[in-house]
Order: structure tokens, then C-alpha cells, then sequence
């Protein structure tokens, strides 16, 4: 069981859910945006529910309207909802108050320190957590250690004053001693695409997960 909370998120296929339930990980994440790369039909989201029992399920929405995403609430009976960089603090207020809410903030080339800081500070008292992703702006753990994308006292301010959950490439030689510098309170790692239905390699994840049930 890892020692950190895990999201595992845009879960497409059974395979993934399986095995990230195997590991006791705190969410599983579905993305339910139709037409974005990795979403899922709710009817296949349904069907997979049933062979999984254990971490909460979470639904994912970039810009989906309110009124959209409390329906899936509903049919789907989720636990939690994750919502897009552009989604209004109106909606995150509404849906703040029938079930908790995670709000992605992407960081890009672009992003600045204080950009991150306003929606932070702006959303923090109606959010349960922030997914800090760095996975979509393609940027790793290494380039913030060179400055190159923030840098690690930025990181690490934000990681101790809000409820983040990490998306960021790491090596797995370097992930205990990232965690022990940034301390979040949580990481967001990603499932895949099967080579073929009910078949995948976990090679990669499986040493992320040895790592983390060290402490």
C-alpha cells in the first residue's frame, strides 16, 4: 500500500482499474469530457464499477457545464469530480457542495508564479484538492530542479500551504527524495492504452509503486 494518497487518472480500460485497486490507491479517475483523447463512455465507466471495489471513483471534466457534470454525478453515482484549468469558481461553489472537488491547474511555458498563486488562493476554500500537472504541459521533475519551469522553493511553498496533488514526470531513482523535499499530498499517475484487450505491461508502475510502499 503506498504511503502517499494516489490518484490514478484518464482510466480507460478494466486492465487499469484492476490493478491500480490492487494497489489501494485513493482515487480512480475517468475522464467523461466526450471527444478529448482518453475519455470514456459513462456506459463502460458503469461497467468497469462493477469489477472494481475500493478507491473512489472520479469523474473528469475540462469544460463541461454544471448542469453536465451534476448529471454524471447522479447516473454515475461518483465520489469526487475533477474539473478543468478554466472552470469557473461559480461552478467549483455549486459543486463544492454536494460532493469534494479537484481542481487541475496545467502548468505551461507561460504559466507564472503568481498565475499559479491567483488560483490557488482563489479557489482553495471550495476545493478538497489542487492536481498541480505538469504531465500536460510536458515538463518533469528534472526541469523544475533546473529552473527551467518554476523552481523547487516555489514548489514546495505551494506543496505546504494548499492540498496539491502532483502530476510530474519523475525518475523513479528520484522520487522518495522528491517527495521527502516537496511533501504533497498526493501524486496523479496516469493509465494507458492496452497492447491488447485485458493485456499491458505495469513494469514501469510497479517500481513507482515498490518506491512508494517503502516510505
Amino acid at each position: 500500500m503506498p504511503t502517499i494518497k494516489i490518484k490514478a487518472g484518464s482510466i480507460t480500460n478494466l486492465t487499469d482499474a484492476r490493478y491500480f485497486s490492487a494497489w489501494e490507491v485513493e482515487w480512480l479517475g475517468f475522464n467523461l469530457s466526450e471527444g478529448e483523447e482518453n475519455a470514456i463512455a459513462p456506459m463502460q465507466l458503469a461497467a468497469i464499477r462493477e469489477w472494481v471495489e475500493g478507491p473512489k471513483i472520479v469523474g473528469e471534466f475540462s469544460l463541461s457545464p454544471k448542469e453536465e457534470i451534476l448529471h454524471y454525478v447522479a447516473e454515475l453515482q461518483l465520489d469526487a469530480v475533477q474539473v478543468g484549468m478554466f472552470t469557473d469558481l461559480a461552478t467549483v461553489m455549486d459543486l463544492s457542495y454536494q460532493l469534494p472537488v479537484i481542481k487541475e491547474i496545467v502548468v505551461e511555458k507561460t504559466t507564472t508564479v503568481g498565475d499559479i498563486e491567483f488560483m490557488l488562493s482563489h479557489f482553495a476554500p471550495h476545493v478538497t484538492y489542487f492536481l498541480l500537472n505538469f504531465d500536460k504541459g510536458g515538463f518533469n521533475w528534472d526541469q523544475v530542479q533546473k529552473g527551467e519551469i518554476l523552481n523547487v522553493p516555489v514548489l514546495q511553498d505551494f506543496c505546504q500551504n494548499f492540498p496539491i496533488l502532483l502530476g510530474i514526470g519523475v525518475a523513479t531513482t528520484e522520487l522518495k527524495s522528491m517527495l521527502e523535499l516537496l511533501q504533497p499530498l498526493g501524486l496523479n499517475l496516469l493509465g494507458g492504452e492496452e497492447e491488447k484487450i485485458g493485456v499491458k505491461s505495469f513494469d514501469d508502475v510497479d517500481e513507482i509503486f515498490e518506491h512508494l510502499s517503502l516510505g
